[in-house]
């Protein structure tokens, strides 16, 4: 009877093995055909080691830089980033992993990203003052890059942003995640991080649909929400004075008040600071409501090239 019941086991192994083999050579195939059918419609920069998907529109001064949440991609701009190439330029881009980009090193913390982003910056030839905006997840990054590079930096944009005081969870799935995305269970399972290609602009869902299923972009976003809480400590470790404006744009939906009470505080990082609550929309105000991140800009963009010290927000704080 032990002989047969080691058998058996020896049996399942191997057609587990085989199914995993053939699970990882699958997506590896569906991943290659999907990219190939919607390729990038910006460039790939080498910033060391490995390359950053970045995409510019628009023309003028100066150059805004679109920074998504937790396992999104330049996609979820599809909305804003046509608006903004109508007054300024305008780049989103995908960080490693996301997107068109390639894996990058581990863990992906906020300071690293915010890191990466500069050497992205720098190898792309962009040298002109900069609007930065982060949404969710994405304002930590932001957060550190306009507190490490103040000179390079003319105002900064957070977009219902996280913040380092809430409750940060990390689902225990997040560990087995690299391990499902290899062998292609989330693709086989229709499961992607990012929200769904028919919610995001048109021109963008091919794109979306190219890399929603990239198996090095469950693995980023699952080491950016395992590392959450360092990606905090960092930001609260430098947090300071802001010497530009700073726009607090908050979904008005949904929010309970110790969430409007952090988006309140994020106010306070610069004397020039504002809030504009978008009473119709939730936490995915690029969606619902781009409009009003494109008249905030819009707003950063003019006080810039004017140099008025003025609040951004004009007139009231509800759109």
């Amino acid at each position: 009877m032990g002989r047969w019941i080691r058998r058996l086991l020896i049996v399942l192994s191997g057609l587990v093995l085989l199914a995993a083999v053939c699970g990882a050579l699958y997506d590896w195939i569906a991943t290659r055909r999907a990219l190939a059918a919607a390729p990038p419609p910006g460039r790939l920069v080498d910033i060391g080691g490995h390359r950053l998907h970045i995409w510019c529109t628009g023309s003028g001064s100066p150059l805004v830089v679109l920074e998504t949440g937790l396992g999104g991609s330049f996609a979820g701009w599809g909305f804003v980033q046509p608006e903004v190439a109508r007054f300024t330029r305008v780049c989103s881009y995908d960080r490693a992993g996301l997107g068109y980009s390639d894996p990058g090193p581990l863990p992906r913390t906020a300071g690293r990203i915010a890191h990466e982003l500069r050497a992205l910056l720098d190898r792309s030839g962009i040298s002109e003052p900069l609007l930065l905006v982060g949404a969710s997840s994405g304002g930590f990054s932001m957060r550190l890059f306009a507190t490490e590079h103040p000179d390079r930096v003319k105002g900064l944009v957070l977009v219902d942003a996280s913040h380092e005081d809430q409750r940060h969870e990390v689902p225990p799935i997040a560990r087995f995640v690299p391990a499902l995305a290899s062998i292609g269970a989330f693709r086989v399972l229709g499961i992607s991080f990012d929200m769904g290609p028919d919610s995001l602009a048109p021109p963008v869902r091919a794109h979306a649909r190219a890399t929603q299923f990239r198996a090095a972009g469950y693995k980023a976003a699952a080491s950016e929400i395992a590392n959450i809480q360092q990606s905090a400590d960092e930001v609260r470790a430098k947090r300071r004075p802001l010497p530009h404006p700073v726009v607090v744009v908050s979904g008005g939906r949904g929010a309970d008040e110790t969430w409007r009470a952090l988006q309140r505080d994020q106010v306070t990082l610069s004397p020039r600071g504002c809030q504009i609550v978008a009473e119709d929309s939730g936490h995915v105000v690029p969606l619902d409501q781009p409009q009003v991140i494109v008249e905030a800009l819009r707003a950063l963009v003019a006080a810039a090239r004017e140099g008025s010290d003025a609040p951004p927000c004009g007139a009231g704080g509800t759109r």
